[in-house]
């Protein structure tokens, strides 16, 4: 072969190279941006990544590519590749990364260890590099693994954390075995900073260009045309033709690549070992395998152009000829490789799955399982869940083909359906493990104990599924196993939240006690902190708070004493909720910062710290810190939380856009918030039908309520019914009938906290009417510190008294609640209290100020800070770094001003805010 078998030139890609230079350059300015990059195999996808690397060579670039291993799976290869040989910073971080990388001692690993993980690579990609942007490039992601696939979405999803990187992916879009990945890269379309590239074959003006650049002359017409017709426009193929024997014509791609191949003589033989390696191979256990030196066949190999050097090893220059290679390979030199790569790869760190496939390869049935096996072990340890599955499953494949399979593994077959069972409950595969443990369950001559923790595992799939029978299966399971045993506190707590969730407290509390009755007492038992929580929860519900927060305090120290990271943010979760429902803000408060540190010590900030910020902002929230709750919603929403938390935010973001007088942007927040499908319906129902009577649809209103009136939901659940009964007696204060509809469902709900009795007060006075009442219901909130519920009642509190002749009372109440309205920048409130003021021609004390003029406008207090430092002249980049926003943010708080203003451009709102005087009281 004389002719060159690669154009010097890439040919073809001008736009696609332009997209992914742009892509750079944001990245370089501390932007985030990926690429994901499809084709059929053969038309340039490594080709256009390598050359845009090649015009960059001073990148960080983190490099891997997924390998094709068929069913036995290799857990995250493509980052084990990519991480390999990078320096970490501490201990922490390379105990959170140790599943990813095999040189370190992985140790014992939990589930959720998982999420740390995840966080760690994100985190390890933000890190700032001295040659520019961070580069990460997964190659053949059609060839990923399930938990490759898992962590390559977290990355893309949250990759804004990661300021300043650049995520590259290629994939076949011809691939048929790639189901799973076009769901997932659908879903990452969709976001702002992905950009998607398909590279079309090449037409006959480029096929010429690449002819002409392999060739070193002018390509004839005539061959171009051939060359067109016979490659479709495939680069690779269009290489292969012309570095062809004169006069061959192969029947396929694969015919031509695999003659290229035979060409190459004495050598080929060590290039189809290559082939049974794997697309990689290492060159110490490619020679150990050949029994010899292989440098000159290797030689031979690159400068054909069929091989090419990476790292310390070899790989096939395109897939393509490495599938063309291994067709070629006959039965039994096949088998005999593969048995060689089985028996050297444990000596050079080959992973159990490796040396099962090659086992498998080789027709080694008892030595494969074995294998496996141990790669499941090893993919459980790494967080490979999907993977452990499916290995799991192999050897339950084998169980009825190879002899003694119990005896291989020293577990027997109920044993390993509980294994898969597991490793479908972490991998989301609820159903198909609830289908195993069934299987186990029907295995004969299980012990009791065995019995029991298979019901138990039973009853956890089935809270996943949905499917009935979780109770009966964790009684059956306590059933099995007598008074005193280990396992029974476990048991008795799980089945105490799942009453407790029905609910039945009376049955809850009773499981609850017994649980804790049989932990040991030490403080250093999860089973006793569980049940801690479960009975300050109850209790908690019965307005029995102060005597059951001792049990939160005693359940956080076992957790503490434990390490048991998971266990204290969920006691920290709940103790914020509880206090927040209580109406001890300063103390939730206090609860939610320490769940958001403990979160971010502990590796899990985007896993668990949305729910802590959710509590957070609902406690600023209520307090009336409105600015603060805003910010914390928009960092929490930054951390693309799972949709249950997802869809707590959004409400939150409503609630405050509904005090603000943003009435669209509250609506559009409620309807993804309803698209998720996991808020409370009583939330949500009473949002819609307060932003049915900001926009004065009364009626509206009161359909949207009406569904919500069940007096038997609502009697369970006071601490959201009693907020949507005092809409509902807001919205039917013009209509007798429904009034007395609500109050006779409010008499049936108990009012048990301080906020439920605020919101009982309040509920009560809309239909009353009276100032007293609606003195009563001010005065309770006054004593809990909710400014804005205050304010409201004030307001109406002043109604009240103007319609009794009560001028200078009224004029009080009214002065208060403006100047509350004001500070909150709940401009709907105070126009409405300025509007009534100004009608009965009440004064409403003090002198007008910026923030009245602003309040008076509409601008919340952050937009009155924003249009501050917009009128200095700063853009939306240093109007976001001084208020520590995101620019998005400042955007649209700069868009909101333009609207309210109703000016065109910034310099016009300066001039305005000026003429206006809303920056009178600022300085900058």
């Amino acid at each position: 072969m004389s002719t060159p078998v690669r154009s010097s030139l890439l040919v073809g890609r001008a736009a696609e190279s332009g997209l992914l230079d742009a892509a750079l350059r944001r990245a370089a300015t501390g932007g985030v941006c990926a690429v994901l990059v499809g084709g059929e195999a053969g038309v340039g996808k490594s080709r256009l990544v390598e050359e845009f690397l090649a015009r960059n060579p001073t990148l960080r670039v983190l490099a891997g590519g997924c390998v094709e291993l068929g069913a036995d799976g290799l857990p995250y290869a493509p980052f084990v590749a990519a991480l390999r040989g990078t320096e970490l910073e501490d201990d922490t971080e390379r105990r959170r990364l140790a599943p990813l990388l095999p040189a370190l001692d992985v140790g014992d690993t939990a589930p959720g260890d998982r999420p740390r993980m995840f966080e760690a690579v994100l985190t390890l990609i933000a890190r700032p590099a001295a040659g520019g942007p961070t580069v990460l490039v997964l190659e053949d992601a059609h060839w990923a693994d399930r938990s490759s696939l898992d962590l390559l979405e977290f990355l893309v999803r949250n990759q804004r954390a990661a300021p300043g990187s650049l995520i590259v992916v290629t994939h076949r879009s011809d691939e048929p075995g790639a189901r799973g990945l076009r769901p997932l890269l659908a879903g990452l379309g969709r976001l702002g900073h992905v950009e998607r590239v398909a590279l079309a074959p090449l037409t006959r003006a480029e096929v010429a260009a690449q002819a002409s650049a392999i060739l070193g002359r002018p390509a004839d017409p005539a061959l171009v045309a051939s060359l067109h017709e016979r490659s479709d426009g495939n680069p690779l193929f269009v290489e292969a033709l012309l570095s062809d024997a004169p006069g061959d014509v192969p029947g396929s791609l694969s015919d031509l690549l695999a003659t290229r191949v035979d060409r190459l003589g004495e050598a080929a033989s060590v290039v189809r070992a290559v082939a049974v390696g794997g697309l990689r191979v290492p060159h110490a256990v490619l020679a150990a395998v050949c029994g010899g030196p292989v440098d000159a066949a290797v030689r031979t190999a690159v400068d054909a152009g069929v091989l090419v050097v990476d790292g310390d090893g070899y790989r096939f220059r395109h897939a393509l000829i490495r599938d063309a290679v291994l067709a070629g390979v006959l039965p039994g030199e096949r088998a005999g490789l593969h048995r060689r790569y089985a028996d050297v790869l444990p000596d050079h760190g080959g992973s159990f799955a490796e040396v099962s496939h090659h086992l498998t390869g080789a027709g080694d049935g008892p030595g494969a399982v074995v294998a496996a096996w141990a790669a499941a072990a090893q993919a459980r340890r790494a967080l490979a869940h999907a993977e452990e599955l499916q290995l799991v499953e192999r050897v339950l494949g084998w169980w009825d083909d190879v002899a003694d399979v119990a005896v291989l593994v020293r577990a027997d077959r109920a044993t390993v359906l509980e294994t898969a069972a597991e490793a479908a409950l972490r991998a989301g595969e609820s159903e198909r493990g609830e289908q195993l443990v069934t299987v186990a369950l029907a295995e004969p001559g299980l012990e009791d104990v065995h019995t029991a923790a298979l019901y138990e595992l039973r009853a956890r799939l089935r809270a996943c599924t949905g499917h009935p029978g979780r109770g009966g299966d964790l009684r059956a399971a306590l059933a099995a196993v007598p008074d005193g045993h280990p396992i029974r506190p476990y048991l008795l707590n799980a089945l105490a939240t799942y009453l407790m969730d029905l609910p039945d407290p009376d049955g809850a509390r009773a499981a609850a006690k017994e649980a804790l009755a049989a932990t040991r007492g030490a403080g250093d038992d999860p089973a006793e902190a569980s049940a801690l929580v479960t009975l300050a929860t109850l209790d908690a519900r019965l307005g029995d708070l102060d005597t059951r927060l001792p049990l939160l305090v005693r359940a956080e120290a076992v957790a503490r004493t434990l390490g048991a990271d998971h266990l204290r943010l969920r006691v920290l979760a709940l103790e914020s909720h509880l206090l927040e429902g209580y109406g001890r803000l300063a103390d939730a408060e206090r609860a939610a910062r320490a769940g958001l540190a403990t979160a971010a010590e502990a590796g899990l900030i985007r896993s668990a710290g949305p729910v802590h910020a959710a509590n957070l902002a609902a406690a600023l929230l209520a307090a009336g810190r409105w600015s603060e709750a805003g910010d914390t919603v928009e960092r929490a929403l930054e951390l693309v939380p799972e949709p249950i938390h997802h869809s707590r935010l959004l409400v939150l973001a409503a609630d405050l856009a509904l005090g603000r007088g943003e009435l669209d942007h509250a609506g559009a927040l409620l309807d993804r918030a309803a698209e998720l499908g996991v808020e409370k319906p009583l939330v949500l129902v009473r949002l819609r039908g307060r932003l049915h009577l900001a926009r004065g649809e009364p009626v509206a209103a009161i359909e949207a309520l009406r569904p919500a009136l069940d007096p038997a939901d609502l009697a369970v659940a006071a601490r959201y019914s009693w907020p949507l009964l005092a809409v509902a007696a807001e919205a039917a204060a013009a209509d007798d009938l429904l009034s007395a509809d609500v109050a006779s469902i409010a008499a049936g709900v108990p009012a048990l906290t301080p906020p439920q009795r605020a919101w009982a007060a309040t509920a009560a006075a809309y239909p009353s009417g009276r100032s007293a009442d609606w003195a009563t219901a001010a005065g309770l909130w006054d004593e809990i510190g909710h400014p804005f519920e205050r304010a409201t009642a004030l307001h109406h509190e002043g109604a009240a008294l103007l319609a009794a002749g009560a001028r200078d009372a009224a004029a009080e109440a009214l002065a208060r609640a403006a100047a509350i309205a004001r500070e909150l920048g709940a401009a709907p409130l105070l126009a409405a209290v300025t509007d009534l003021a100004r009608r009965a021609r009440l004064p409403l004390g003090g002198q007008a100020s910026a923030g009245d003029a602003a309040g008076r406008i509409g601008l919340t207090p952050r937009e009155t800070e924003v249009l501050a430092l917009l009128a200095t002249g700063m853009g939306n980049a240093a109007i976001a770094a001084r208020l520590y926003i995101s620019p998005k943010t400042a955007s649209v708080h700069v868009s909101n001003i333009l609207g309210k203003l109703e000016v065109a451009n910034r310099v016009e709102a300066a001039a305005a805010a000026h003429r206006l005087g809303l920056l009178a009281d600022r300085a900058i």
